[in-house]
């Protein structure tokens, strides 16, 4: 087993002991158990919805950067390296499968998982753009200062790196030479094409939207009623945090983000609620991520364990 996806089973493994501590854990099974089925069924469509959203604006930065590829290719790409990240390699050997795959037989797989990268970047800055925005225009009392510009730190440090690095690269770097000529075409998929930008920045927004709306939801099926700016506010930072490579698939670090913000800020939901709402999101990430598993097995000339043993191969050089 790969050191990093040991080391990051023992720390979900650490926190979810150290929660279940403190939470009654047949309570909170109690509480998913009195979720309506059609909430279930709706947030687990929500979250598969979203996936799609983002994997077209994946596949429009991936044609911006040079990379041709149809949307349906595209689609099957990001749902088996969804798949890969939930139960195969973790998030960054899923991520370098995707980019392989988006590349294609005869494509640049460096540039290919450069699009992955690019895109996460967006995403993360779209959605800390989300959360600090809301807080400076709505001014909460229940977010601290440093939280806030932590939030802001991290869109602008992002979106000044996705402005200056082509024109640092081209700067330093002599286009002539091999790694400069392979520089400017890896910083190339930072696309700075107004049009294409707006159109990313459109549907990365709708993306994380969706996701912060499928958290009221989540919450009002568990019988709270949480202000959606309260939801608007906070889900950045948990989804920034759960996002973080640390635990299997965000397990943990999420729960506790979600009794950080919502039990213990305020007191919308019990500690066990928080734990069923987290199980909930799991599910989802889940059922959306053994969609990828589907795609994989009817691909007859899709060879995973080939693909698998290459992520784990060049995952850290492929950059």
């Amino acid at each position: 087993m790969n050191w990093k996806l040991t080391l990051k089973l023992l720390i979900t493994a650490t926190l979810v002991t150290v929660i279940a501590q403190s939470v009654d854990l047949k309570a909170s099974f109690q509480s998913l158990l009195q979720i309506p089925a059609g909430s279930i069924l709706l947030v687990v469509m929500g979250y598969l919805l979203g996936q799609v959203i983002s994997a077209i604006k994946w596949r429009m930065l991936a044609q911006a950067g040079g990379i041709t590829t149809s949307t349906m290719e595209s689609l099957k790409a990001y749902f088996i390296g969804m798949f890969m990240n939930c139960f195969g390699l973790g998030m960054v050997g899923g991520d370098v499968i995707r980019g392989m795959l988006i590349s294609g037989k005869d494509g640049s797989r460096t540039l290919g998982v450069t699009s992955v990268v690019a895109d996460r970047a967006h995403g993360l800055a779209v959605l800390a753009g989300v959360g600090g925005l809301s807080a400076l225009i709505f001014r909460p009392d229940f977010l601290d200062s440093y939280l806030i510009a932590m939030l802001i730190f991290i869109g602008l440090g992002v979106g000044t790196g996705w402005i200056l690095a082509p024109l640092l690269v081209s700067r330093i770097f002599s286009v002539e030479s091999k790694l400069g000529k392979k520089l400017v075409q890896l910083t190339g998929m930072l696309s700075r094409d107004s049009r294409v930008l707006f159109r990313v920045s459109v549907l990365s927004l709708l993306f994380h939207l969706l996701q912060i709306s499928l958290h009221w939801f989540m919450a009002d099926a568990l019988g709270a009623s949480i202000p959606f700016l309260y939801i608007l506010t906070t889900v950045p930072f948990i989804n920034i945090l759960g996002s973080l490579p640390v635990s299997w698939n965000g397990v943990g670090v999420r729960e506790a983000g979600y009794i950080f913000f919502f039990t213990q800020q305020h007191p919308f939901l019990s500690q066990e609620q928080a734990v069923a709402m987290g199980a909930l999101w799991l599910l989802a990430i889940t059922i959306s991520s053994a969609v990828g598993g589907s795609i994989a097995l009817l691909s007859k000339d899709l060879n995973l364990s080939l693909l698998r043993s290459d992520a784990l191969r060049n995952s850290s050089t492929a950059l």
